[in-house]
């Protein structure tokens, strides 16, 4: 497996952080792990073409994480307009209930209803375990709240040939980000908040280090970070609490199970 940052942000992009999305590499597939702000410009940047990618796993709606997908589908969708030969490949997009009607909810708002009746991208809600050729994901609901609305929110876990990724999207600290990331080779965590700072939304890095340690994760890289936490020792936080290794995650960053 061969894991790719294209976004280590959130809201707040500069030309150092994308939104927060990831590419997953395995078993001669490519797997996009949410599709935030700038994820197109990332694959561009890494010599990928949307076209290439197999599956779309969204962990949740909100804008951060998702803002980039309606641009992703349209490039498959206007294939059908500027190029005499057709497609033959399409994604399969998982996420949330809803999550074809989320698109055409996007199409709609964006006068651009290029998808009412085109049938070639498969939408498919998150199962809890979903087989994928030699690849095992799992799916592990979380809590996250924000502005006072509990989202859809969800961790991934991702399994092949003995080897274990974690993606814990956003959540507190919550039994579903312990169950994706036990026993990982590599847990990518959100790290939004510093320590003593954690809200409804967002776990803290104290609370990291405690999960990372319970569930005996081998690896933790931090990632979607806000520009507040930028001056913040947040790798040595997260260490007081878990003895493994600690990344702070940028952009671009690749790393091979």
């Amino acid at each position: 497996m061969k894991i790719t940052i294209l976004g280590s942000g959130s809201f707040y992009t500069n030309k150092e952080r994308s939104g927060p999305s990831y590419l997953l590499e395995v078993d001669g597939k490519k797997i996009l792990i949410d599709c935030g702000p700038g994820t197109l410009m990332r694959l561009s940047q890494l010599g990928v073409n949307p076209t290439e990618i197999d599956y779309v796993f969204i962990s949740h709606f909100h804008a951060d994480h998702t803002s980039d997908l309606f641009a992703f589908q349209m490039n498959f969708r206007l294939n059908d307009f500027f190029y005499a030969k057709k497609l033959e490949k399409f994604p399969t997009i998982y996420g949330p209930v809803g999550i074809e009607n989320f698109t055409q909810k996007l199409s709609q708002a964006y006068q651009l209803p290029a998808f009412e009746d085109w049938v070639n991208i498969k939408y498919e809600n998150l199962s809890s375990t979903l087989t994928l050729g030699g690849l095992t994901v799992k799916s592990f609901r979380t809590k996250h709240t924000a502005f006072g609305v509990i989202a859809d929110a969800y961790s991934f876990r991702f399994e092949f040939e003995g080897k274990f990724v974690a993606f814990s999207g956003d959540s507190i600290k919550d039994i579903g980000v312990e169950n994706a990331s036990k026993d990982v080779d590599l847990f990518i965590c959100d790290s939004s908040c510093t320590k003593g700072n954690a809200s409804p939304a967002h776990m803290d890095t104290y609370e990291i280090g405690e999960i990372a340690e319970t569930s005996k994760v081998k690896k933790v890289v931090l990632s979607h970070f806000y520009p507040n936490t930028e001056d913040i020792d947040m790798v040595g936080e997260v260490k007081e609490k878990f003895s493994g290794e600690v990344i702070h995650g940028e952009d671009f960053m690749e790393f091979n199970l």
